[in-house]
């Protein structure tokens, strides 16, 4: 009978032990959670918007290119230049499109 009862009292014990671990981990899940959304909400709005704007200004104001010579095929350049805008900013490549470039020498 008194191992019986040391049984069941381990078990009470393990038990309880088991649900405040278990209830710490859930605290600690909530409040990171919770910083997560708040702290990265900011930071997700900034970026969207900063690179639409420029596009949008891009479209809008296109600067002046020199004449390139006829023996330079610049379209595979252009596509690439297409791709890494629609990339960064998460939009179709048909929203906008490339005006001009400068080779930065």
């Amino acid at each position: 009978m008194k191992i019986l009862e040391l049984f069941f009292k381990s078990g009470e014990v393990t038990g309880l032990g088991l649900l405040a671990v278990i209830a710490i981990i859930a605290v600690i899940f909530a409040v990171i959670k919770m910083l997560g959304s708040s702290l990265g909400s900011g930071k997700k709005a900034a970026k969207k918007e900063a690179p639409k704007a420029e596009v949008v200004q891009a479209e809008q104001e296109p600067e002046p290119v020199p004449a390139a010579p006829a023996a330079q095929d610049d379209s595979e350049l252009i596509a690439v230049l297409a791709a890494a805008v629609s990339a960064y900013c998460g939009e179709p490549v048909t929203k906008f499109r490339v005006v001009s470039f400068k080779h930065i020498k």
